[in-house]
């Protein structure tokens, strides 16, 4: 007569329990079922019970007896390794669960603007992928405006930037980091270089390639200008465009606006030079920002803590 067939709850019908599968799961590893019901400290007829119990449900034997030995039949090897698989599969959700609370494993999606936050970006980048590799982190590059759009519409968990012009009923936590410096850039052989701080005067009269119309940066230069009656440069491209900025003023005589930290880096290399200035030339301060209306997931408290580590260790002011 063949034997029934399992249904698709068969697992329901049959009572299968965690004691069953631990207790499958233990003759993998010992041949006896003394030695298994106590390496579960189990009383042996307890488990003698429990294997009784599961085969009068299945109505399937899977075990018999040689000796003292348990030795599994053909159903009896089937249902223990899925044991162990299973078995192995809880720990495994364990281990990732605590990863998940602990904060060492998830998805972060960063948005920042380019200049000041660059170097802090870079340094907790470096220390989470070394420390942290199962967190997947996404940056995310713009204005402080588009930035914030990202931010309330919940597409950023972080956002390194600036406050939005137009104040926002989104309700944010912002922490202020510094405000941003900035500086003149040219090529390395720039002829302004090598004679001393320049002036704003002398500094309208050069071309220029700068961001558009109504940027902060741009903004803020032409105040200065304006300020002391100077005319505005008439040589201007306009371009939001990083490389296309780079290649303009290793080729020509033309000036532009960078951000101290970015423009740090790619004078370190020989590709630009930073022209001393007579002036402070400083914009917007700029911060963290995360929303107040979705809490932070563990993984991206972690992040927080490690951009807080490398502003510190910058000596960028530490959030207040």
């Amino acid at each position: 007569m063949p034997h029934p067939h399992l249904g698709p709850f068969w697992f329901i019908a049959s009572r299968l329990k965690l004691r069953h599968l631990q207790l499958l799961s233990a003759f993998s590893r010992h041949a006896t079922l003394q030695a298994a019901a106590e390496s579960l400290g189990m009383a042996q007829p307890a488990a003698s019970k429990l294997i009784g119990d599961l085969e009068d449900l299945m109505r399937i034997r899977l075990f018999r007896l040689e000796g003292r030995r348990m030795i599994p039949t053909f159903a009896g090897e089937v249902l223990t390794r899925h044991a162990v698989s299973m078995l192995e599969e809880l720990e495994r959700t364990r281990v990732e669960l605590n990863a998940l609370v602990d904060g060492r494993i998830g998805h972060v999606s960063i948005g920042a603007i380019d200049g000041p936050v660059i170097q802090s970006l870079v340094d907790m980048l470096r220390i989470a992928q070394q420390d942290y590799p199962e967190i997947e982190l996404e940056i995310r590059s713009g204005p402080s405006d588009a930035l914030f759009q990202m931010l309330t519409d919940g597409q950023i968990d972080i956002m390194l930037g600036r406050r939005p012009v137009i104040p926002s009923p989104y309700p944010v936590q912002y922490e202020e980091i510094a405000a941003e410096r900035l500086v003149i850039a040219s090529r390395p052989d720039h002829p302004l270089l090598g004679n001393g701080p320049v002036s704003l005067q002398a500094l309208a009269e050069w071309p220029w390639i700068l961001q558009r119309k109504g940027s902060r940066s741009r903004q803020r230069f032409e105040e200065l200008l304006l300020e002391e009656d100077l005319p505005l440069p008439t040589r201007v491209v306009s371009s939001d465009s990083w490389m296309m900025t780079l290649a303009y003023i290793t080729r020509t005589d033309a000036l532009t606006i960078l951000s101290a930290p970015a423009a740090k880096l790619q004078s370190d290399i020989g590709q630009i030079a930073s022209l001393p200035i007579d002036f402070v030339f400083d914009v917007a301060p700029w911060g963290l920002m995360t929303s107040k209306e979705r809490p932070s997931t563990p993984a991206a408290l972690t992040i927080l803590s490690l951009l807080k580590q490398a502003m510190h260790e910058q000596d960028v002011p530490a959030p207040r």
